[in-house]
């Protein structure tokens, strides 16, 4: 008689699922006429994401929380697939990059507003692959830290779903940490400028402003006087920032004749909050990217406290609600925060 078939539970040892976390942190972008090539990672608003390892390959966004300082942002309002959210489509490109035979779920923290002019879905990116990154090393996939060229890489990539091309002067930024010159044509060329950094002065009025609408009205042409002037101040405004003289910077900032004159009437209120900061005593005051956030060069910590609650005031004025306060240059970047192993 044979003797009955019994199936016995598989002894084999099952990984364990192992969770870490990075943040990528907020950025400006142009600071006046650096109109595509110049950005800086700044403190006070971040992303973070939480990946968890699974067997299945692929990133799944598994759930978004949202921060306090999102105003009406919700969690609908951003992708969970894998090709369209940065944050998941950064991880998995590391991820895909290394051969890893595992995915990974996704938690992503929001804590940066989408259509703020601070570089949210850069942010994401960012987050995403230092995230991947880190469950690569945990897993013993990489015995050395992922190369800043491939990070790089993946966030130009990841970023592109949300700005329409491979703009590094967000994203990289927020990767590197500090002020970074990009190459426009080619972002995989930059430099991190060294320097000492200034107190800063930030208000971000409670509407939205999408990149892809504000480079729509952007001019195909624009006449030579003005790229060569431009050009001078990008020139004077890096020089003077490497020497910590903030006077110039600021000056440096006010000069931009290709986007920000056809970006300001996107937000309402832009003169009335550059004057309040200026009135103030700002060095200078500018647009961060496309708006509707500004930003203001301040002569020290209390004086950008200052200066923030009269744009603040300024906002209000106009009749929108702002988040405004003082912030310090975020010189690390991304960053792995922890990791953690169940199972």
């Amino acid at each position: 008689m044979q003797a009955p078939v019994v199936s016995l539970p598989d002894a084999r040892p099952r990984p364990a699922s192992r969770t870490v976390s990075a943040v990528g942190p907020a950025s400006l972008s142009n600071l006046g006429p650096g109109f595509d090539a110049l950005g800086l990672a700044i403190t006070g608003f971040c992303d973070t994401v939480l990946l968890t390892r699974r067997d299945e390959p692929g990133v799944a966004v598994e759930a978004t929380r949202i921060g306090d300082r999102c105003g009406t942002l919700v969690a609908a309002d951003l992708p969970t697939c894998d090709q369209q959210n940065t944050a998941a489509r950064a991880a998995r490109l590391v991820l895909e990059a290394h051969r890893a035979e595992f995915g990974a779920t996704m938690v992503i923290e929001k804590g940066i507003p989408l259509g703020s002019g601070i570089g949210g879905s850069a942010a994401s990116a960012v987050a995403g692959a230092v995230a991947a990154a880190a469950l690569l090393e945990a897993e013993g996939v990489v015995e050395a830290p992922v190369t800043e060229a491939a990070l790089v890489e993946a966030v130009l990539n990841a970023e592109s779903v949300a700005s329409g091309g491979r703009h590094g002067d967000n994203v990289l930024p927020a990767l590197l940490g500090g002020l970074v010159l990009v190459d426009s044509a080619e972002p995989t060329r930059f430099r991190r400028i060294p320097g000492p950094t200034p107190a800063l002065a930030l208000a971000l009025p409670q509407v939205k402003v999408l990149t892809k609408a504000a480079r729509e009205a952007l001019p195909t042409a624009v006449p030579l006087r003005d790229a060569v002037c431009n050009a001078a101040h990008l020139a004077f405004l890096l020089d003077a920032w490497r020497a910590g003289d903030w006077a110039e910077v600021g000056r440096a900032m006010m000069t931009d004749r290709l986007a920000e004159p056809v970006r300001a009437p996107l937000v309402p209120g832009y003169a009335a909050i550059r004057d309040a900061a200026l009135d103030t005593g700002a060095l200078g005051c500018c647009l961060s990217g496309s708006g509707p956030a500004m930003v203001a060069v301040c002569r020290d910590a209390a004086h950008a406290a200052t200066v923030a609650s009269a744009m603040h005031a300024a906002c209000q004025a106009a009749g929108y609600d702002a988040w405004a306060g003082a912030i310090d240059v975020d010189t690390d970047g991304g960053r792995a925060e922890r990791h953690r192993t169940e199972g």
